[in-house]
């Protein structure tokens, strides 16, 4: 090995000691710079047209420090106020499934499935009606109790922790504020460090801002309206807890196939079966034709084919990303496996 070979390797080896260390620092903070970043690069465009304007173009400061305050009074109290009202929804929720439970309406039910023909003669084959009904109630119980108490601790935890909530609160938007009025800077200056050829650079930094873009502008905006719209929905039917109804369904829409269907087709079931006809045949139409037909309209619309990812790929990345990094999976988990792809090209074209 020559001098410069060692020098070179020692080099490599101590910056990445140091980028290593300082991933270490700062990862506290991963969550408030991830959502501030992911938050920024949504609003850009906005915030790029406001800068390009007559009135703002000569003020570039001035005009993130609006922009940061736009986005905090749009994001953050609405959010707060969400967690508080989707805790006390969920607590309600289990509160109500304990009593459906006891009420006995679980055996009830069954018992009416029991009464179809076709189920009597799949009954006397394959089920055990009995240890089914105790199985049910188990989990009924256990599922609710899991999703109450986690939404009662998180928000004991929104009302406890004040003061390191609010901490991160100014953490976020100090970022978000960099990242709107440096962003471009920062940008050009991972791109221009990064050690690979610049057809390859070019590549990769395409395929990762047109993956976020996809994600962030068209599949979060998707759900939030397929979301709202459910919660209307629920809400005018007069059905229990429309808002953790609403909640549930952004969280599967973001679950590609399935979608929101996860959520209002066992509700149909329960009206039918409850004899609410009327509400469960007005839920099923109103579920085909308008909540689940808005992710076919908007999706193509917002998105197109810029990830270009096999849907059962991204099932399953998502349903992973979500499991290993939590929330944060949903934005990841694309990202990766659209790398994996980039990189799989770029290594046919140059090394196949």
């Amino acid at each position: 090995m020559t001098r410069d070979q060692l020098v070179s390797l020692f080099f490599i080896a101590l910056l990445v000691f140091v980028v290593y260390e300082i991933f270490l620092i700062f990862s506290p903070f991963v969550q408030a710079i991830f959502w501030s970043a992911i938050l920024a690069f949504a609003f850009y465009p906005l915030y790029q047209r406001l800068k390009r304007s007559a009135i703002f173009k000569p003020h570039e400061t001035l005009t993130a420090v609006l922009m940061t305050i736009l986005i905090f009074l749009l994001v953050i109290p609405p959010v707060v106020m969400l967690i508080i009202s989707l805790a006390d929804q969920t607590i309600n929720f289990y509160q109500m499934a304990i009593d459906f439970v006891r009420r006995g309406e679980i055996e009830r039910l069954i018992d009416q499935v029991r009464s179809f023909s076709m189920i009597q003669r799949i009954e006397t084959r394959l089920f055990q009606w009995e240890p089914l009904k105790e199985n049910a109630t188990t989990w009924i119980i256990s599922s609710t109790g899991e999703i109450g108490n986690f939404a009662a601790a998180q928000a004991a935890t929104l009302t406890k922790n004040i003061l390191l909530n609010s901490l991160n609160v100014l953490f976020m938007t100090f970022l978000l504020f960099v990242f709107l009025k440096d962003g471009q800077k920062i940008y050009q200056f991972i791109y221009q460090i990064a050690p690979l050829e610049e057809r390859t650079k070019r590549s990769i930094f395409r395929q990762i801002n047109g993956t976020f873009e996809a994600v962030i502008r068209g599949q979060i905006l998707t759900s939030l309206v397929q979301a709202t719209v459910a919660g209307t929905i629920f809400w005018i039917l007069e059905l229990p807890v429309p808002l953790l109804f609403a909640a549930l369904t952004f969280l599967a829409t973001l679950i590609p196939v399935a979608g929101a269907s996860i959520v209002w087709v066992p509700v149909v079931v329960h009206l039918m079966m409850s004899h609410q006809y009327v509400k469960g045949t007005v839920l099923l139409v109103l579920g085909l034709f308008v909540i689940s037909l808005i992710d076919n309209i908007m999706k193509p619309a917002l998105i197109g084919e810029r990830t270009k990812l096999p849907y059962f790929l991204l099932f399953f990345g998502i349903l992973g990303g979500i499991r290993l990094f939590g929330l944060i999976g949903i934005f990841t988990a694309p990202l990766i496996l659209s790398l994996f792809f980039a990189l799989t090209k770029i290594y046919q074209e140059k090394y196949l």
